[in-house]
């Protein structure tokens, strides 16, 4: 199996998940710039790029990602860990409530919960939760919105494009699902 770093895990991240939704390419959204600072839109919007983050100007949100999963996640030889908040990113720090961190099978979860006001373009967002399997290249990226936001509005933002992946030609994209009210990224 190919051994792959969690910063190139963020960029070959597709979504397979049974009974959700495929999302569509956008086809007009507001410009990402013109969010506030507490909307995460500017950290995850990378997603929205076929769950890839390779072209502007989501190539700079998928660093951005990079440098505030990596702000959390600690890693020793004896295994991962949640760094101590204070070596997490200044500038989002005080929107993070906790992070929650789970070993289990196949996955090591981290799961980040925000505070209230933490927005993705402009919608009440509960909690991201980045998750990779040890030694591997899969794992998944999630969006979980609050119960009462409307995420319909925003799917049309999330691209799918078919690209190559591993060597096979595959349908690249984050799903839906209005059950949980999360946008997944999947990968492998």
């Amino acid at each position: 199996m190919k051994s792959i770093s969690i910063n190139s895990l963020a960029l070959l991240a597709t979504a397979s998940l049974l009974s959700t939704t495929t999302l569509a390419a956008p086809s007009s959204s507001k410009s990402i710039s013109s969010y506030k600072s507490n909307d995460m839109v500017h950290v995850f919007g990378w997603m929205e790029d076929a769950c890839t983050g390779e072209k502007p100007p989501y190539k700079k949100i998928a660093a951005k990602n990079t440098a505030f999963t990596d702000s959390i996640r600690g890693k020793k030889a004896s295994g991962d860990f949640v760094k101590p908040k204070p070596q997490w990113l200044s500038e989002y720090r005080n929107t993070i409530k906790d992070v929650k961190m789970k070993k289990g099978e196949p996955y090591t979860e981290y799961r980040v919960i925000f505070d209230k006001g933490v927005t993705y373009r402009g919608l009440p967002l509960v909690e991201y939760t980045f998750s990779f399997i040890p030694e591997s290249s899969g794992g998944e990226n999630i969006l979980k919105f609050s119960s009462n936001a409307n995420v319909s509005t925003i799917t049309s933002n999330f691209q799918t494009r078919t690209m190559e992946y591993w060597g096979e030609m595959e349908k690249r994209g984050a799903t839906y699902d209005p059950k949980n009210k999360t946008i997944t990224c999947e990968f492998w």
